[in-house]
């Protein structure tokens, strides 16, 4: 009989499950983290809406989090906005 080689664990099953074994997030994910919580403040998101971005971020490869942490913090503006401008109060954001 053959020996077979053993099957690996990829990087995202590794990670998938990171929150549920209560590892800390590296410096970089708590700041991609703590920026998708902002966002998902500005945009109004529901509670369920904001757990999936969390896993999500945590589910993130490594080499994507940089690309992802620009993504979340770049200002978009619309034309709406220009017209009528709207102001929000920050709440404390706890990824």
């Amino acid at each position: 009989m053959k020996k077979q080689a053993p099957k690996h664990t990829t990087a995202t099953e590794a990670r998938s499950g990171m929150a549920e074994t209560g590892r800390k997030p590296t410096p970089l994910q708590a700041q991609v983290l703590l920026a998708a919580c902002r966002r998902s403040e500005d945009m109004g998101d529901s509670q369920a809406a904001r757990d999936q971005m969390k896993r999500e971020v945590l589910e993130t490869p490594a080499e994507l989090l940089p690309d992802l942490l620009t993504a979340l913090t770049t200002v978009r503006i619309t034309r709406a906005d220009l017209f009528q401008p709207t102001t929000t109060d920050r709440k404390e954001c706890n990824p």
